[in-house]
């Protein structure tokens, strides 16, 4: 498959995001940041005000009262919209009948991770960097929706666990990381510190 069949084949899986960057005086506040606070975000989730806490090197997605907290130390964040294309192996995994063969033809495995990391075509990878907000970071603190990064350290990528959906990658100008997904079976908030 070559780079102009694999952007056809990406399009149905090209996801919206939010992209959470500084707000000026006229725009709407819909998050708020301080990554030196153990409250270090704060945004307007499913018709309520969530914060991203740690405690006891813990992160935790929790229900927060906006007016207990002093906004002042926080910097004020807006949002905008952009598209993110799925990673390579995503677009593998959940790939049309096309796809599909085209991995037998390569003896990859849709649910093997370094097996499809092994065809993986540059051009693409290039698009998808584009597109990713880890990659074009300036200015940008967090994001909201799209696609989650795939990770060296697990064996089988967390956006693949039809269970969990992704929801926020939090600090993009200083690590960790912290990938937030709610957990359909348990109803619950699943916080993820991440690397380089």
């Amino acid at each position: 498959m070559n780079i102009d069949q694999l952007k056809e084949k990406a399009q149905p899986l090209i996801r919206k995001a939010k992209l959470f960057v500084l707000a000026n005086d006229q725009d709407g506040k819909t998050a708020y940041i301080n990554e030196d606070k153990p409250l270090r975000f704060l945004v307007k989730y499913s018709d309520q005000w969530m914060g991203l806490i740690e405690e006891q090197d813990e992160f935790n997605f929790v229900p927060i009262n906006i007016e207990s907290i002093d906004l002042n130390s926080y910097t004020a964040l807006t949002d905008k919209e952009t598209v993110i294309y799925p990673p390579f192996e995503t677009l593998m995994h959940y790939g049309d009948e096309e796809v599909q063969q085209w991995i037998t033809e390569n003896d990859g495995d849709k649910n093997d991770l370094f097996s499809l990391l092994a065809f993986a075509l540059d051009e693409y990878t290039d698009i998808w960097m584009d597109s990713h907000p880890i990659y074009s970071n300036d200015g940008i603190f967090a994001y909201q929706g799209g696609w989650a990064m795939t990770w060296p350290e697990d064996d089988t990528p967390m956006q693949w666990n039809e269970d969990l959906e992704f929801l926020f990658q939090i600090g993009l100008q200083d690590e960790p990381f912290i990938e937030v997904f709610y957990d359909k079976k348990n109803s619950s908030y699943v916080c993820m510190e991440r690397n380089t």
